[in-house]
């Protein structure tokens, strides 16, 4: 796989699962298929996370390291503009978002956000940290709390956290009820499955990829 079909696959994976909600459902072109969309697509891309943090031989020769480490340290930005787009437009169509299947979505959302910033300032090398106050910030909280990047790297996998939580959001939805959506429901349940699968048989056969 080249780096072209790589990037094609990666960014039109969501393209399966809302075929398949759309088909299964035949939900009309408007504002609520516009929230759908974005919603399957935000939730394909957390998965995809998990996949892009197990480092696969495939992907790894594809983009080489430091192009997928970038690709992962990116796409969190995008998954929350798409949640927050999601639940923006749910709200103009009028739909509830006061109900036990949106607090789910919200609390997932809310402990992705937190990982994001909590990674932006105390992890990961970017342009943010050639602001001057940021990176003393980083420096006073790693000396004051005796943080060091392995700490800093078990708080970021909270993230698995809010993955039962956003699982149960997706599958609360009325689009994705068993009793009319069962392929829809199972494919995304499958595809987080899977992506969880990889990225914990990574975590404990440890990092042993040697690709460029």
């Amino acid at each position: 796989m080249n780096k072209t079909t790589f990037y094609l696959a990666y960014f039109l994976s969501p393209l399966i699962p809302i075929i398949i909600y759309f088909v299964t459902l035949g939900i009309p072109i408007d504002l609520y298929a516009f929230s759908v969309v974005l919603g399957i697509t935000a939730f394909i891309f957390i998965c995809n996370q998990f996949i892009l943090a197990s480092r696969p031989v495939w992907a790894a020769k594809a983009l080489g390291l430091k192009q997928l480490t970038r690709l992962h340290s990116t796409m969190p930005i995008v998954i929350v503009a798409l949640a927050v787009i999601h639940e923006s437009i749910k709200q103009i169509a009028g739909l509830n978002t006061e109900s036990l299947q949106a607090d789910f979505g919200a609390v997932s959302l809310t402990i992705f956000v937190a990982v994001i910033v909590f990674t932006v300032l105390f992890m990961v090398t970017t342009f943010w940290m050639k602001i001057d106050t940021l990176k003393k910030i980083r420096a006073w909280v790693y000396a004051r709390t005796g943080l060091d990047y392995k700490k800093a790297r078990f708080l970021h996998n909270a993230t698995i956290v809010a993955v039962p939580l956003l699982l149960t959001h997706v599958l609360l939805a009325s689009s994705s009820r068993l009793g009319t959506n069962p392929v829809g429901a199972l494919v995304l349940a499958g595809w987080m499955v899977v992506s969880l699968g990889l990225y914990i048989r990574y975590r404990i056969n440890g990092r042993v990829i040697k690709a460029e």
